[in-house]
C-alpha cells in the first residue's frame, strides 16, 4: 500500500487559455489517459490529494487481462502487450508469474470449457487436476478442490510505481499535473475549482467513486470496500510462487518480492465511501488467518505485517464506463480492476477524443449499455462473476 507522495508537485498556476484536455483524477486511470494524450494534446490533470492517493495506492496490482477480458480477445491482448512493453519505464517493473484459480467440483465443467475457449483464442490457459497443480506449485494446497485453471500470461505490479511512471512519461510529453486542487463542478468546456476555473475542449472525469458527484448526475456505479492484509510466513515464498484466487472463499493472493504474501478480498457496499475506515477489519484479518493455511502451505504460524482497506466502484456487468456521458467523458466503475484496465481506459478515451480507431472494439465499455439501469443493483464483483 502507498499513500500519496506527489502532492508537493502541485502548485503551478492555472492556465489562462483553453487547453485541449482536462483530466479530473490523478489515479492510475487519470495518469494513463494523460500519458496516452499528452504526445499530441495540451493536457492538464487535476487532483485534490495527489498521484495515486485513492484506490490506486491501495490496490493489489494483479494483472491477468486474459482472465477478465478474454471474452474480448483484442482487449486482453492489448493490455497484456502494454504491461510487457512498459516494463522498465521510469522505474516500473512488471513481474510475470503464473496464476492458478482454484476450482470446486461443481465448477469443473464450466472451468474446463472456459480454459478451452481461451486456449482456442491463442491464450496460454490450461485446466489442471489437483495433483498436477500441487506438483507444479508445491506450496499450494487443494485438498478441498477438484483442480485449477492455470494462466501462464499473468503477473503483478506495484500500483503506485505504475501510476507515477505513467505520470512521469505524461509530464515528459508536456502534460501539466495540478495537485491539491479540488474540483467543484464540471461542464462540457469548463472545470470549476475552489480557487478558479480552467477552460478545455474536452473534460474527462476519472475520479473513482466520486465521479457521479463531480459529474453532477447519477451513474450506474456503486462504491464498495475491499480489504488486504500482508502475511509473513515462517519460510519465505520463493521467486516462483504463483498468484492464486479462490472464488469459493472470495479471496485472492499474490507474493511480495520479499517473500511475504498479500491476501485480498471482502466486498461490502458502502453508503458513505468517504467515511469508511481505511484499516483492515479485525474480522477480515481473522478470516484470512483461518483460511489461508488451508490454501497455502507454511502459513500455520504466519505473522501479520500490515493490513488496509480501500473503496472501489462497481457497475452492473463488472465492466467500466469508458465513454461520453452527455458532453463529458467518463472513465469509472472498474470493479477492482483499475490497474489492469488502465491501458484499456487510456486507449478507449483517446479514441473517443481523437476519433481515431482504437486497437480494439470499444463497445463493451459504452455508457449506452446501461440505458435502463439505475444506481440500485446487485453488486457483482470480480470474485462473484468468477472471472
Amino acid at each position: 500500500m502507498h499513500e500519496a507522495r506527489d502532492s508537493a508537485q502541485s502548485n503551478a498556476s492555472l492556465p489562462q487559455e483553453p487547453v485541449d484536455v482536462v483530466v479530473v483524477g490523478a489515479g492510475v486511470i487519470g495518469c494513463a489517459i494523460a500519458d496516452a494524450l499528452a504526445t499530441d494534446h495540451d493536457v492538464v490533470v487535476l487532483d485534490k490529494s495527489g498521484v495515486a492517493a485513492g484506490a490506486t495506492g491501495r490496490a493489489a496490482g494483479v494483472i491477468t487481462p486474459t482472465l477478465f477480458y478474454g471474452d474480448h480477445p483484442d482487449v486482453a491482448r492489448y493490455a497484456n502487450e502494454f504491461f510487457r512493453a512498459f516494463d522498465g519505464t521510469n522505474g516500473f517493473e512488471f513481474t510475470e508469474r503464473r496464476r492458478y484459480d482454484y476450482v470446486v467440483e461443481e465448477e469443473v465443467d464450466s472451468a474446463r470449457a472456459r480454459a478451452a475457449t481461451l486456449s482456442d483464442h491463442g491464450f496460454p490457459v490450461t485446466y489442471l487436476e489437483t495433483d498436477a497443480v500441487e506438483s507444479e506449485a508445491p506450496r499450494l494446497r487443494l485438498d478441498d478442490f477438484a483442480g485449477a485453471v492455470r494462466y501462464d500470461d499473468a503477473g503483478w505490479v506495484d500500483p503506485y510505481t505504475l501510476a507515477t511512471a505513467l505520470k512521469q512519461r505524461a509530464s515528459d510529453s508536456g502534460a501539466t499535473f495540478l495537485l491539491d486542487n479540488e474540483v467543484v463542478a464540471v461542464s462540457p468546456n469548463t472545470v470549476e475549482l475552489s480557487d478558479g476555473e480552467i477552460q478545455a475542449d474536452n473534460v474527462v472525469v476519472a475520479a473513482g467513486f466520486s465521479t457521479p458527484d463531480i459529474l453532477g448526475r447519477p451513474l450506474p456505479i456503486r462504491p464498495y470496500r475491499t480489504q488486504c492484509v500482508v502475511l509473513e510466513p515462517a519460510a519465505a515464498l520463493d521467486d516462483q510462487f504463483p498468484i492464486g484466487r479462490v472464488g469459493s472463499e472470495h479471496l485472492y493472493f499474490r507474493p511480495e518480492h520479499n517473500g511475504d504474501l498479500l491476501v485480498g478480498g471482502s466486498h461490502d457496499i458502502v453508503s458513505d465511501p468517504a467515511a469508511v475506515s481505511r484499516q483492515a477489519d479485525e474480522s477480515f484479518v481473522k478470516e484470512v488467518a483461518l483460511t489461508i493455511p488451508g490454501l497455502v502451505r507454511g502459513f500455520e504460524d504466519a505473522g501479520l505485517v500490515n493490513g488496509w482497506a480501500g473503496v472501489d466502484s462497481a457497475t452492473p456487468d463488472a465492466r467500466p464506463i469508458l465513454d461520453r456521458v452527455g458532453d463529458i467523458f467518463v472513465a469509472a466503475g472498474f470493479n477492482g480492476l483499475g490497474i489492469l484496465a488502465s491501458p484499456i481506459a487510456a486507449e478507449t478515451i483517446r479514441s473517443h477524443i481523437t476519433g481515431e480507431p482504437a486497437a480494439f472494439d470499444v463497445a463493451p465499455f459504452s455508457f449506452d449499455r446501461f440505458a435502463d439501469s439505475g444506481s440500485d443493483f446487485e453488486l457483482r464483483t470480480t470474485s462473484d462473476v468468477g472471472r
